[in-house]
């Protein structure tokens, strides 16, 4: 699908109806968990807007979908929105060191030879990385992660 269409009031649109489902699904938050979300769910509302307001002042067409792969979109796509329904189940931490680390092998494959010694490379660096930004949200934000069997 090689498209020509406005992609500034496009992705303004998808932000604003990302920011009103994100902005009434902070009811669930606890009280002092709020501000950090609020915060961004306020930001995303602000830089969705200016994108529409860019793209009806100063309108431009640009070719969607014409750079890379649309199958590995897709299946981006479903492992990340996967990632989010398992991670109920299983918790932030393992799910996300699993599906980041699948993300990364499914995306690499692309471009280099996947091997054994690649993957345990990733896995720690992965592992780091989720537990870098498993620390700030708990420990620094106070923003409450999903747990699930494990943590």
């Amino acid at each position: 699908m090689n498209r020509e269409i406005n992609t500034e009031i496009v992705s303004g649109i998808i932000g604003l109806i990302l920011t009103a489902v994100f902005f009434f699904a902070l009811e669930d938050v606890f009280w002092m968990s709020l501000v950090f979300p609020k915060t961004i769910v306020f930001i995303m509302g602000i830089i969705a807007c200016a994108l529409v307001i860019k793209g009806a002042v100063q309108p431009s067409r640009n070719r969607i979908f014409n750079v890379g792969s649309n199958v590995r979109w897709i299946v981006t796509g479903i492992l990340f929105f996967s990632w989010v329904l398992i991670m109920p189940l299983f918790g932030f931490f393992v799910s996300s060191v699993v599906f980041i680390t699948i993300i990364v092998g499914y995306l690499a494959q692309a471009r280099m030879q996947l091997t054994i010694g690649k993957f345990m490379i990733w896995i720690p660096v992965v592992i780091g990385e989720v537990t870098l930004f498993y620390l700030i949200f708990t420990k620094v934000l106070y923003v409450p992660l999903p747990t699930g069997m494990f943590f």
